[in-house]
């Protein structure tokens, strides 16, 4: 019996037939990160699931990571086009979506930026309307920047100098924080990576510098990942210390407070604008849209184990308080 046969005999039996959808087929798509284990995916997967698509049944995933190397994206940009994916999430990064929109493939591309404002970074000129074979989400860590330093200034408001890690991932981070220390008057001492591996030790060792009180660690995959590592020396040298990713993550390594944006619901979105795509929608045509849902963590056990007593008005506006 035909395809169009089996439809009717199952409408006549008044049952529905399977839907021409994401069953139909194995879609493949693409993940260019800046680390491995992005914590972008699990909800990313997760979300294409509940739409249909799942890993290993009718979803195939191609993973590709600069491993904290960016000069790594173009060719990783390539091997992702050359597997013929469906669509391919940048995430991270300006980098990665730099490399694919370079590359003028007719794939198209979703972005989660959550390290630049996709306009700045010359991706896109206009977030309504992005034209092209590319949308996508963004967060703006430039203006969280300031806001963290803003946070730990109202948990410490004696500290007057400040150690700031970042690598190459953060300039514009760096940036914004420098504005924001020379408008609340405190000084930063910045200790910039260039390439893994990182000496870590190093850096915190600058806390020694006469006068550092804290430690502000700017949002970068590779230092997401030595976040257990930052954490213990941070405490070694008593140092309370603010951080700007997935603010569950950072907290249980034991960070004094953390600042990010709901990142579960970014990458919601962003399957669901994939999913968009896959049904036929064009992604220049879908905005970019901005994260507009934020998390405060403050961590009492930290606090506690430094002596600072943490302000009401800032337990007041935490999403999550570790006690």
């Amino acid at each position: 019996m035909n395809r169009r046969n089996t439809v009717l005999a199952l409408a006549a039996l008044g049952v529905a037939p399977r839907a021409a959808t994401a069953q139909e087929r194995t879609v493949r798509v693409g993940a260019l990160v800046g680390r491995r284990n992005s914590t972008f995916m699990p909800m990313l997967l997760k979300r294409l699931g509940e739409l249909g698509y799942v890993e290993g049944r009718n979803l195939t995933v191609e993973y590709r990571s600069a491993d904290g190397v960016l000069e790594r994206f173009p060719a990783l940009a390539r091997e992702l086009i050359d597997a013929k994916c469906d669509v391919i999430f940048a995430i991270g990064a300006p980098q990665a979506a730099q490399a694919l929109v370079a590359a003028k493939s007719p794939i198209p591309v979703v972005i989660i930026a959550n390290d630049y404002d996709p306009v700045k970074a010359g991706i896109v000129l206009n977030l309504r309307q992005p034209g092209g074979n590319l949308t996508g989400v963004f967060l703006s860590q430039i203006e969280l920047s300031a806001k963290r330093l803003e946070l730990m200034r109202a948990v410490l408001p004696a500290a007057t100098r400040y150690l700031v890690l970042g690598d190459a991932f953060t300039k514009d981070q760096l940036d914004a924080t420098r504005q924001a220390a020379t408008r609340l008057r405190v000084e930063i001492v910045a200790e910039t990576f260039v390439s893994p591996p990182y000496d870590i030790e190093a850096a915190i060792a600058k806390a020694r510098t006469p006068r550092v009180e804290a430690l502000i660690v700017l949002t970068s995959p590779q230092l997401f990942d030595l976040r257990a590592r930052i954490s213990e020396l941070a405490m070694a040298q008593k140092l309370p210390a603010s951080v700007g990713y997935a603010a569950s993550g950072w907290g249980e390594a034991g960070f004094l407070i953390a600042y990010a944006a709901e990142q579960n619901k970014m990458s919601a979105r962003a399957a669901e604008m994939a999913v968009s795509i896959l049904k036929g929608a064009k992604p220049g045509d879908i905005p970019i849209e901005q994260a507009t849902n934020y998390e405060l963590m403050v961590n009492l056990k930290t606090a506690r184990a430094l002596g600072i007593t943490v302000p009401q008005s800032v337990l007041l506006r935490a999403d999550h308080v570790i006690e």
